[in-house]
């Protein structure tokens, strides 16, 4: 499976250095989460996502991080989620998929593990499913009405609005207690077993990884499909029981 190589991985410990200098002994925790902290990096287009846990997110915090974040935004790390404990636990039910997901895949690289003991509600997380799904799919078929005569951007709108809906449908999975399945390749593979094929969804993660090439005459029509298959999920998700 993909993971960062060394030299990422040698910018993960710096970035980890300068956190620690910049906050002290107000830094809790410091974790690696999303594709850097499991199987789904690509080199040249993941981004590296972390969270800075503190005792309470204040202005003198985040003054401390300005120059730290300015520092590393031009070698692919993302903004990074600065949340205290408070918020972590009353955010279980407004953010359930992002905790879950965090909680099921991070690296903590200094200080405890906050994410460890989070426990998010059934119901919290099928009602964000659902949201984030109608949202989605509105979006995408409003996008395509701009897109739809310039093949590369229509192949960037695919390609780039497969992640949402892969996390949605892993969430799906583990919803309908079919599977534990993380990486994309792993919940694209259970959503299968649990939906029927999603072929179209398969060519744009291979695309995605460099692994195949979208043909641009056939766009239109693999972009029908690929809605299809994202109102298919939509579908499920409305069958689930609360």
């Amino acid at each position: 499976m993909p993971r960062p190589d060394a030299a990422v991985e040698a910018q993960i410990a710096a970035f980890t250095h300068d956190v620690q200098a910049a906050l002290g002994d107000r830094l809790l925790s410091l974790a690696l989460y999303g594709s850097v902290a499991g199987d789904d990096w690509v080199t040249n287009r993941s981004d590296v996502n972390v969270a800075v846990v503190v005792p309470r997110v204040t202005p003198d915090v985040l003054e401390a991080l300005v120059p730290v974040v300015a520092r590393w935004r031009g070698k692919r790390f993302a903004l990074p989620l600065v949340v205290d404990r408070e918020y972590l636990e009353s955010a279980r039910d407004a953010f359930p998929m992002e905790l879950d997901d965090i909680r099921r895949q991070h690296r903590v690289l200094a200080g405890a593990d906050p994410f460890a003991a989070l426990v998010v509600e059934r119901a919290a997380l099928k009602r964000q499913c659902e949201h984030e799904a109608r949202g989605k799919l509105l979006r995408l078929r409003a996008l395509f009405l701009d897109a739809a005569g310039r093949p590369p951007a229509l192949e960037q709108l695919m390609v780039e609005s497969l992640k949402t809906f892969l996390v949605v449908l892993r969430h799906l999975v583990r919803l309908r207690g079919a599977d534990d399945a993380h990486g994309y390749r792993e919940v694209l593979a259970a959503g299968a077993r649990l939906l029927g094929p999603l072929p179209v969804m398969q060519r744009l993660l291979d695309h995605r990884t460099g692994a195949a090439r979208l043909s641009a005459a056939a766009l239109r029509a693999e972009f029908g499909a690929y809605l299809a298959e994202v109102e298919r999920i939509v579908a499920a998700l409305d069958a689930l029981d609360a």
